[in-house]
């Protein structure tokens, strides 16, 4: 379980506050696909950012499991984060490593084995599809290809928690079809709980179960997908 607790998030910038995220109060059901959809400048990304502590609260709490994150020390900080996988919307590969290597990367420090390290990058490359790429490059792989090595990379320490900055935005409708359908395998066969946010009322529909609808740092509808978008109460839902 995840939740969020009167979530407060000010920016100052050049004297002024700007309140990116307005007491926001969430809880995300354990092993369900959530969406967060907004327009540019909703506070989407604040709060994605805010759940794995990239960015700190201004106030209130971030609850995953019984555990405060804002309010743990840098070491058990880091320890909880290795629970959180992040997919992000162009990759982050590293163009000097191949895919074993990009894959491989966060389980540095895990005190596995080379050969555990291997069995498990072999598993995570045919879970999504890639056994034929693993020493391939970033660039001698397309968009979709280089998004699924992202994903691998960001199941590598058996997440409980997958997050994804507009995962899709960067790919064609025919390869968001399919990373959407991985990411529905993931959920389905891990149990992993995803998070990801949006702009596309069709990434909503097409895998979420729950939908938080955002404008202007405020959380202004959310609950089940179909009941949010078969009756919108607010002029933003109507418009999605």
């Amino acid at each position: 379980m995840i939740q969020l607790k009167k979530i407060i998030k000010t920016y100052e910038n050049k004297g002024q506050s700007i309140e990116a995220l307005k007491e926001l109060s969430f809880d995300f059901k354990k092993g369900e696909i959530t969406g967060i959809i907004g327009y540019s400048g909703a506070g989407k990304s604040t709060l994605l950012r805010c759940i794995n502590l990239l960015e700190t609260p201004s106030s209130g709490e971030i609850i995953i499991d019984g555990i405060i994150l804002n309010k743990l020390e840098s070491k058990d900080l880091r320890e909880t984060r290795k629970k959180i996988g992040m997919i992000f919307q162009h990759f982050n590969l590293m163009r000097s490593r191949n895919v074993f290597k990009n894959i491989a990367y966060p389980l540095k420090g895990s005190g596995l084995s080379k050969k555990e390290i291997e069995e498990r990058v072999d598993e995570l490359l045919d879970l999504v599809g890639l056994k034929d790429k693993k020493y391939s490059y970033p660039s001698q792989l397309s968009g979709g290809q280089k998004q699924r090595v992202g994903i691998a990379r960001a199941l590598a320490n058996r997440p409980n928690l997958i997050l994804c900055d507009e995962a899709t935005s960067a790919l064609d409708p025919e390869t968001t079809v399919s990373i959407l359908k991985l990411l529905k395998k993931i959920n389905r066969e891990l149990g992993v709980t995803i998070v990801l946010i949006t702009h596309q009322m069709e990434v909503i529909k097409e895998i979420c179960d729950s939908v938080i609808v955002m404008e202007e740092g405020i959380i202004k509808e959310a609950g089940d997908v179909i009941n949010i978008f078969s009756r919108p109460k607010e002029p933003i839902t109507k418009r999605f």
